[in-house]
């Protein structure tokens, strides 16, 4: 019989696991078949499966029809975060930090290990990373042609490569694809927001005896949601968070924080609050507000409960008429961003002889995440970021000037923070732009070797651009310069004081406050405030016009800032990121010989090589070489607060991007052996084993090694035996290596009482980072019964254990370790030398010693054909797909465990289950999903840090009816009508409190859109 290179492929391809092979790329995937086996098809080792029940290692293989009944219209992300394995995963609609975060994609995170330990392949290849934290954006994918996902569990390097710490996620393409189908859907929540749009069409044909073409196009659109906390449900939403309880406050006793509705901070005001500086308790302006059009001031009326300050104070306070100004100022309901996705795969393979083969095929997306004004956005002037307001300024109501006449006082300290719809103000129409392209390309050739083994080499390049774009970010020297207003003592008019001066850049770049200061581009250790040696500092505020066009304005009130000056005060902001990425590969595949009882030895081995290189930066990049501002009096400049002059070294709020590159290549070889190791006589029981191992060595860090040992058991025809060990491995990435950002934070200070202060961080990478490496153990069984048809079970523990764990411990625990004896990350910590308060804390990357996940999974399918109506085809599936963490911590250098088993974003279980019901043309679909309650705060002893440190569990259900036919042509269609949180239930009360936001936060774990319908037709040709 004619063999052709399709065929050969697929008689070998039980050994077809290793790692390196991407090369599944054009090919169909591999199967294993035997004249007296069914045909299976087998994953966990390269060796694919459309039924996670058959393999090896776990899989869980989910169909595309699967993953768009989790969240119709939405993201491949969102339908994947339906999982049991997954938590947290990023959406380019729940989005991502601007400039410094990740915003514009979407990012996987199995067992909640980090974006950065998954692995995302494209059928099986190595896709360029999205930005420099080495994540793939799933967002970028050719969704159309996608058949299965396949979901691998438990450790993977040695058969796919690094970073498989957490798993692999395969996205696997129809190779064999012929004809045409179109998918479309539009979808709108009942709120009438978030509207969504779909389209993607996939096709594939043969061309002649030989050539094979497939190719396809998404495009997908979601509108931004922006719910306004006054309309949402009131039984749900009333900014529920914590105050100090009253009894602590009186004499320590009882828990030191308790949950309230209406919680707002009793700091600061939307209309600037008066007090700190020179302004003392006796003073008649202390807390004193500014009425709204900032003409006078009024008291500020503190709630029902309350506290001001102190140790272990939230300085936060419930009820009273500040917590429904603090509820129209502040967001903190549900929310998402605008979400526009493309993209496009063509492929193709040429067939010269029946043995050997070329291919090829190119890709590329693009997805955005943007977020509009949404006109609660805007300045930072709270806290130690407060505006300072001088005695001469113009805008001064008579009455408070009186007063600090009277008492002698020069200057106040105004605490402003919030803004209300429809209300310009400094920072109202901040616009955030983010985008990001992938683009690959690939050729290669199979061919069947004269010894009857298969060889594959292939080649691939691609790149990945991030580009965010914020514009009119606030500038915070053009917001200070403006908000000091003066009169001019020649003409009379409003100015800004720096105006009366009206510096060179000469006598800016003379100023004693730049002085032996350099830009923070000059190095990473400039960007961090601790190198003296580079390009100096050419000025403490902007060179671009920023004194001659500065605009001036009352910073007093709300919405008392002119057009002229809020434009002036913000200007746009870009973050561009580059990523190369060239990959070559080399596979040889083939049967050792016939084995003991039940098949071949299988072998295979290959070689690859793979190049990434990355630049990070900012633009424009005259305005980011300057920065922070900084006081000159001298010069008329003045009243910038020392969290900003001390903060992030930009002149931009809270944008910093580090101007950064590096680059790094990697050899790799690997084999991989699969054998039947013992089949009885009766062949009822079998025992297989498999062997892979891979080293790695990097130009960057050397060696590495990581191996997997499988093993077999089929007990008889109902029960089968799984278990795997591995050692695997993960490279740091190129941010933990090179990044730096500055920012802002808080934390509780334990040599201060826990008393709550904000303070400037700086989040730093390390290039002196090992490789991680984590033993990984997996073992399950699959039951399918003979007692009851069509049923399957598979339950599989896992653990993995990672060594040199890289992680950022946070703020607040650097502080509390250091607090703890920990005296090497007392290092990481500033305190003012004569007041001993924290000024700054650096959270650099590290390998943390330790972080180990272990749980279970289950799933359970069955499937029958029930007989409720006579001359109909009937079928009923059910599918329940569960995982129960037993533990997940992370443990330091000095062996201080922390567990996050059980606390927000990572509970204990999570499940969803699918019953399906089709009657002739008809289906109908209920889907139910579970997650379990957990703790507010994973730190908190409940009674003593807090009255209640509990979130309830979540239930919420979706449904699908569907509709389908035939055309006379023989093409097939199908309608159907989703409804999403059937019952439209509002996720759980998560109470909060920030001094810098709002209170009461709405995660994603949970369903937080409410009831919501989508639409769609699905035809094929």
């Amino acid at each position: 019989m004619k063999r052709t290179i399709i065929k050969g492929f697929r008689s070998k391809a039980l050994a077809l696991s290793v790692s390196a092979v991407s090369a599944s790329l054009v090919m169909a995937p591999a199967v294993y078949a035997q004249d007296d086996l069914e045909e299976v098809q087998v994953t966990g080792t390269r060796i694919r499966s459309t039924d996670g029940m058959a393999t090896p290692t776990p899989v869980t293989a989910i169909t595309v029809a699967e993953l768009q009944d989790f969240e119709p219209g939405g993201t491949v992300a969102e339908q994947l975060d339906a999982l049991p394995q997954f938590f947290g995963t990023q959406s380019a609609q729940r989005g991502g930090g601007a400039l410094f975060g990740s915003a514009g994609g979407s990012f996987l995170n199995m067992r909640s290990l980090g974006a950065n330990r998954t692995l995302v392949l494209l059928d099986g290849s190595r896709v360029v990373p999205a930005d420099k934290r080495g994540s793939v954006n799933v967002d970028t994918f050719p969704t159309a042609l996608v058949r299965t996902v396949d979901v691998v569990t438990g450790g993977a390097s040695a058969a796919y490569g690094a970073d498989a710490l957490g798993g692999v996620t395969n996205f696997v393409l129809d190779r064999e694809f012929q004809g045409l189908k179109i998918q479309a859907g539009t979808g709108v929540t009942e709120w009438g927001d978030g509207d969504r749009y779909n389209l993607s069409i996939a096709g594939g044909t043969q061309i002649g005896d030989r050539l094979n073409v497939i190719g396809s196009v998404d495009v997908k659109y979601i509108n931004q949601i922006n719910r306004d906390p006054e309309e949402l449900d009131a039984d749900w939403f009333q900014r529920w968070g914590y105050v100090t309880c009253p009894q602590w406050q009186a004499d320590r006793s009882g828990p030191r924080q308790c949950t309230y509705p209406w919680v707002s901070s009793s700091q600061h005001s939307p209309y600037g609050l008066i007090r700190g500086g020179q302004v003392r308790s006796s003073s008649d302006l202390y807390y004193m507000k500014f009425t709204p059009d900032g003409t006078d001031i009024t008291p500020f009326v503190l709630g029902d409960v309350y506290t001001l300050g102190g140790a272990g104070s939230t300085r936060s306070m419930a009820g009273g008429p500040e917590g429904q100004i603090h509820n129209r100022a502040f967001g903190g309901g549900p929310s998402g961003a605008e979400v526009v996705n493309r993209a496009f795969f063509l492929g193709a393979q040429y067939e010269f002889t029946d043995t050997f083969s070329v291919f090829g095929q190119v890709l590329g997306g693009r997805s955005e995440s943007n977020q509009g004004p949404n006109g609660r956005s805007g300045y930072s002037m709270q806290d130690g970021w407060y505006a300072t307001v001088y005695r001469d300024n113009a805008y001064l109501p008579d009455s408070v000037a009186a007063i600090m006449d009277r008492e002698g006082i020069t200057q106040i300290q105004v605490h402003k923070l919030g803004s209300f719809l429809d209300t310009p103000e400094i920072g109202n129409l901040e616009d955030d732009r983010n985008v990001m392209t992938t683009y690959s390309a690939q050729i290669g050739f199979d061919a069947v070797l004269p010894n009857g083994w298969d060889l594959r080499a292939s080649y691939q390049s691609g790149e990945s651009r991030r580009l965010t774009q914020v514009y009119n970010k606030i500038r915070v020297d053009r917001m200070f310069l403006g908000a000091d207003a003066v009169r001019d003592p020649a003409t009379g008019a409003i100015v800004c004081r720096v105006q009366l001066f009206n510096p060179t850049p000469e006598q800016l770049a003379e100023s004693p406050s730049v002085q032996g200061r350099v830009s923070s581009r000059a190095s990473i250790s400039a960007q961090e405030g601790v190198d003296t040696v580079g390009t100096p500092l050419a000025s403490p505020i902007g060179l671009d016009n920023t004194v001659r066009d500065c605009v001036p304005y009352n910073v007093m009130g709300n919405g008392n800032a002119s057009a002229e000056a809020i434009a002036y005060a913000g200007s746009l902001k870009k973050g561009d990121s580059n990523i190369e990425q060239d990959f070559a590969e080399a596979l040889l595949t083939g049967e050792l010989f016939e084995g003991w009882g039940y098949g071949p030895v299988s072998f295979a081995a290959g070689l690859t090589w793979r190049e990434q290189s990355f630049s990070d930066g900012a633009e424009p990049a005259s305005v980011d070489a300057l920065g922070p501002p900084l006081n000159a009096p001298e010069l008329g400049i003045q009243g910038i607060p020392p969290s900003y002059t001390a903060g992030s070294p930009n002149l931009h709020q809270f944008s910093t991007v580090p101007l950064i590159g590096g680059n790094y290549d990697v050899w790799e070889w690997f084999a991989e052996l699969q054998a039947p190791i013992w089949e009885s006589n009766s062949g009822e029981q079998r025992l297989g084993g498999s062997l892979a191992v891979r080293q790695s060595d990097y130009s960057s860090t050397g060696k590495v090694d990581a191996w997997k040992l499988g093993l077999e058991f089929e007990l008889n025809e109902e029960l089968r035996f799984r278990a795997t060990k591995s050692r695997d491995v993960r490279e740091a990435t190129f941010s933990e290596r090179f990044d730096a950002q500055g920012g802002g934070g808080a934390i509780d200070d334990p040599a201060f009482g826990n008393a709550q202060f904000q303070i400037t961080s700086v989040s730093g990478g390390n290039p002196n980072l090992r490789p991680e490496i984590a033993n990984t153990i997996v073992a399950g069984f699959v039951y399918q019964p003979q007692w009851l048809d069509g049923l399957q079970v598979s339950t599989d523990w896992y653990e993995v254990d990672i060594k040199d764990a890289v992680g950022q411990l946070g703020l607040q625990r650097i502080v509390d370790l250091c607090a703890a004896g920990d005296t090497s990350q007392c290092g990481n910590i500033t305190r003012d030398p004569v007041t001993g308060v924290i000024g700054r804390v650096f959270n650099y990357y590290q390998n943390v010693a330790q972080s180990l996940v272990e749980g279970v999974d289950l799933e359970v399918a069955y499937r029958m054909e029930p007989n409720f109506f006579n001359n109909e085809i009937e079928s009923f599936s059910l599918r329940a797909l569960a995982g129960y963490i037993i533990s997940r911590t992370n443990t330091s250098a000095t062996g201080i465990v922390d567990e996050f088993t059980g606390s927000l974003g990572n509970p204990e279980i999570t499940s969803n289950i699918t019953a399906n019901y089709t009657v002739g043309p008809y289906s109908l679909q209920l889907q139910g999903r579970y997650y379990d309650g957990v703790l507010r705060n994973r730190n908190w002893v409940e009674g003593r840090d807090v009255d209640d440190n509990t979130v309830p569990s979540s239930t919420w259900w979706n449904a699908r009816l569907g509709y389908g036919g035939e055309m006379s042509s023989g093409a097939t269609w199908n309608v159907a009508l989703n409804i999403q949180n059937l019952f439209d239930r509002n996720p759980p009360i998560v109470p909060s409190f920030s001094s810098r936001g709002g209170s009461q936060s709405t995660p994603a774990d949970y369903d937080t859109f409410g009831r919501r319908y989508q639409l769609s037709l699905n035809m094929n040709f």
